[in-house]
């Protein structure tokens, strides 16, 4: 059995504990999709390791992992990561594989992307780690990919090709001679896509998702999105080949959570914004940004279960509302004086105004007023909830 965990909001939403607790009935966890833009934040009790490329696999179960084709890599993150896991859980180097036709994140990206991001109009908010450029160049034909540090005259012809394009003014011998350094202490761990698919054939896979559908490149609130399909879309194309994922886990969170800019219907500022903000540690894994917070909103969680083919839902930080009075839900907006109860797209969601429900609080999560609120959820997605996260740490979780 093949599965997959996605967002269902706009990230943040728990995926890397998710994914690690899941991870124990897999053989292996796959990274198909993002790059180091993404933070996975996983606590293991006694350590806490922060995932941005290297699949959030529990590493004490001594679990497989591959990062596929889709990713785009910072070869300088990626060394980070794997020293720390290193350090915390000796041997885990081994248990990784990656695709050597994942693009390169070049340091010149990082600039750019801020240069573009700080240019536009309206600024969209990305972490500027460039990886909107190194899909953009990979769109372009102009990418580097890691089979291609295999042979340093076409490594220099690729990154002279992109200097040339975006006319930088740079040091080529130098970003050369910081790849190959970096390339040497990871080479022994990139396979080619047939070893892959040989290496990984009759083998259970967790597929990890990074941001959240409302992020998706196509499916989520464009322009306000990420560069890639980081909902269940993007599996095949991020992973390399044909694969069959029989479910699909759909993760969010009792409310609703945005870092950057662009529309939130169900965003609460002031003090009401400030205390979910400090209740839930909603701060960026990434960029140690302060989220934005709001209540639940079904309406778009409903479209993100559909649009995504979502069946099965984990919901988290529910214990973070423990002691609310009145809980808020989205149930409609009202946009130009009609009520929608569903979106087909969100172009409208900037004129959008929510229409909440207010229900009973919980004092925990084994009160009536609790199932009320799970109840509400699965009759207005048309999904059931399987899992609930009770805490922070891995072992947090329970089956419904």
């Amino acid at each position: 059995m093949n599965a997959a965990v996605i967002g269902l909001q706009w990230g943040d939403e728990g995926k890397g504990k998710v994914v690690t607790y899941l991870s124990k009935d897999f053989d292996c966890v796959v990274r198909y999709s993002g790059g180091s833009n993404a933070g996975h934040t996983v606590d293991y009790g006694d350590f806490k390791v922060v995932h941005h490329l290297v699949p959030s696999a529990n590493v004490k179960k001594q679990k497989m992992m591959y990062i596929g084709s889709g990713v785009v890599i910072d070869l300088q993150v990626l060394l980070e990561e794997i020293e720390q896991l290193e350090k915390m859980v000796p041997g885990s180097r081994n248990l990784l594989r990656i695709s050597n036709q994942a693009h390169v994140v070049l340091p010149i990206y990082r600039e750019l992307d801020a240069k573009i991001d700080s240019s536009r109009l309206s600024t969209i908010g990305t972490t500027r780690r460039g990886i909107g450029l190194s899909y953009a160049s990979k769109a372009l034909r102009c990418g580097l990919r890691l089979e291609d540090l295999q042979d340093e005259e076409t490594t220099r012809q690729r990154i002279q090709e992109i200097v040339s394009i975006w006319k930088l003014d740079v040091n080529l011998n130098e970003i050369v001679q910081d790849l190959y350094e970096k390339y040497e202490r990871i080479k022994d761990l990139i396979i080619n896509t047939v070893e892959a698919i040989r290496t990984l054939a009759g083998k259970s896979l967790l597929f990890e998702g990074t941001q959240g559908v409302l992020l998706d490149v196509d499916a989520g609130t464009y322009p306000f999105v990420t560069s890639t399909n980081c909902s269940s879309t993007g599996i095949q194309s991020g992973f390399g080949y044909p694969v069959v994922v029989d479910e699909i886990f759909g993760v969010f969170k009792a409310y609703t959570t945005r870092v950057g800019e662009g529309p939130f219907p169900t965003e609460l500022k002031g003090e009401e914004g400030e205390k979910l903000r400090k209740l839930g540690g909603e701060y960026g894994a990434t960029t140690g940004r302060p989220r934005r917070c709001g209540w639940l909103d079904l309406v778009l969680l409903k479209y993100a279960v559909e649009v995504s083919g979502c069946k099965s839902l984990i919901l988290t930080k529910s214990d973070v509302l423990c002691g609310y009075g009145k809980i808020g839900v989205c149930v409609a907006y009202k946009v130009a004086g009609k009520i929608l109860e569903a979106v087909d797209n969100l172009s409208c969601l900037s004129k959008a105004q929510p229409i909440y429900e207010y229900l009973d609080g919980w004092s925990k999560l084994s009160s009536k007023q609790f199932e009320k609120f799970i109840e509400k959820v699965e009759k207005a997605t048309g999904a059931r909830i399987v899992y609930i996260s009770t805490g922070p740490r891995v072992d947090e979780m329970v089956k419904l």
